[in-house]
């Protein structure tokens, strides 16, 4: 039985970012803390596009395939830390979107009912990471380029785009890291109580 997006998703993969390019990200789980690479092998990153709702690659993924994910992945990164803090991004990093950016992307079809896309069945690496790419280049370059935030769980290094109405928010999913902070704040009030 092949599993779920669900359940490849409790395998540790976070999609709580609002953007596929952040998501993408977020491969490296806490970042500046442990740094722990969740695509160590070319079948991870399989794996992280069946997660992501992309089509599987056409053949199989070469290290040298890995490895180019993992530049585009960094990056980005290193895109979304810049614009984080306000500083002028790294001239690199743009030319390594700008490149994959230009493979064609998987593209899907019509279906016989005249109604419903058909995703591509599988599409070469370079056409899933230009969608990558190409979603990067959208979210720093459109209207919620503004609201790309760190997330500011204690033990948490990802990034998400912030959609509240008063772009406020602080964590990447209250459920995940603002949960934990709520609860860490009460007993650290409960505690300091004679």
């Amino acid at each position: 039985m092949i599993p779920t997006s669900n359940d490849l998703r409790r395998l540790g993969f976070p999609f709580r970012s609002g953007r596929l390019c952040l998501d993408f990200v977020a491969t490296v789980a806490k970042r500046a803390i442990a740094d722990h690479d969740m695509l160590v092998t070319p079948e991870d990153l399989e794996t992280w596009f069946q997660v992501a709702e992309l089509p599987p690659a056409r053949g199989r993924i070469t290290h040298e395939g890995l490895e180019a994910a993992r530049e585009l992945r960094e990056a980005i990164h290193r895109l979304t830390r810049t614009r984080v803090d306000k500083r002028t991004p790294p001239r690199a990093a743009i030319r390594t979107v700008n490149t994959a950016s230009q493979a064609g992307t998987p593209t899907s079809t019509l279906g016989l009912d005249g109604l419903t896309a058909i995703p591509a069945p599988s599409a070469p690496l370079e056409a899933i990471l230009s969608t990558i790419a190409r979603d990067a280049i959208d979210l720093f370059s459109g209207p919620y380029a503004h609201r790309i935030r760190a997330c500011l769980g204690h033990d948490c290094s990802l990034f998400f785009v912030d959609r509240s109405r008063p772009g406020s928010r602080r964590w990447c999913a209250m459920a995940a890291c603002g949960e934990k902070a709520s609860s860490a704040a009460y007993r650290r009030r409960h505690t300091s109580r004679p």
